[in-house]
């Protein structure tokens, strides 16, 4: 899936909403902290295997991952330290959700669902790791084979359907692949002649 074309075509129904909200004054940092809670609950319930609460609770707290955003440009309130606070709260997120699968997995008899989780967990940290130390060297790592709306997407797939074990390896999977890819990306762009003449 383009998550570019994502952003484009969900652009102007966020961008109503976050007017919307911002009438009412809600900054974006309360709808990032929210978004995170409903993350961190949809995690809890996954590990209770109640999937469908879960994947309510994620579905929404996707919403406002999405609209935080929003709502800061609308309402002149984008800052570095809501940025930060975001990119931050959505790897504790991941976390929540993640292990969470991992632990209703192996609580089913897989003694080693828990490791499985702990690998994808670890996947999903790197890719946004690779993004942010590109960035900070000057060079962007958006794109990839597995980004954010792809982890999201297939995060809700594994909690409709229950079908933990698989989606966890592919998660895991999908995410490593991705690591290499930006890894690759970034060691070509930072080794060009270019960026370095003599």
């Amino acid at each position: 899936m383009n998550a570019e074309r994502w952003r484009e075509s969900a652009g102007p129904w966020l961008g109503r909403l976050a007017r919307y909200l911002d009438r009412w004054g809600i900054h974006p940092n309360v709808i990032t902290v929210l978004g995170f809670l409903l993350s961190l609950g949809a995690g809890g319930l996954a590990g209770l295997d109640l999937r469908w609460g879960a994947a309510l609770l994620w579905m929404f707290g996707g919403l406002c991952d999405a609209l935080d955003g929003a709502l800061a440009r609308v309402s002149g309130k984008a800052s570095p330290a809501g940025a930060f606070l975001d990119s931050t709260l959505d790897r504790y997120s991941d976390a929540a959700v993640l292990l969470g699968m991992g632990a209703a997995w192996q609580r089913a008899g897989t003694a080693w669902g828990g490791w499985i989780a702990g690998i994808a967990l670890l996947g999903a940290l790197m890719v946004s790791y690779t993004r942010a130390r590109g960035e900070g060297l000057g060079i962007s790592l958006r794109e990839g084979l597995f980004t954010r709306l792809e982890r999201f997407l297939l995060v809700l797939i594994a909690l409709l359907t229950g079908w933990y074990g698989p989606l966890l390896i592919l998660f895991a999977i999908l995410a490593h692949l991705t690591v290499l890819q930006r890894a690759w990306q970034a060691m070509r762009m930072l080794s060009s002649p270019e960026r370095h003449p003599l």
